[in-house]
């Protein structure tokens, strides 16, 4: 069961937790892994996320089943490789 950014940080770093807005800047930004997902105004959180800071992030190249399904992502391929 996914939980709101604030549950999810209480319980990754106590009293320590960081406050909202940088909690909803990691999560747009991909600082969070597995991804946190926006439902309406609020993201969601796996209970066994992680945050993983700037430094070690690896880009990560779109699936084929994402490709085919992102017309934008199509097209800038067809465009790159012709």
């Amino acid at each position: 069961m996914m939980q709101s950014l604030e549950e999810w940080a209480a319980t990754k770093f106590g009293r320590h937790t960081p406050t909202l807005c940088t909690l909803r800047k990691w999560a747009r930004n991909g600082s969070i892994f597995p991804q946190p997902q926006k439902v309406g105004r609020q993201w969601l959180v796996e209970p066994l996320a992680k945050y993983v800071p700037v430094g070690e992030l690896v880009p990560v190249l779109p699936t084929r089943e994402q490709i085919a399904r992102n017309p934008l992502i199509r097209r800038i391929q067809e465009r790159r490789h012709g």
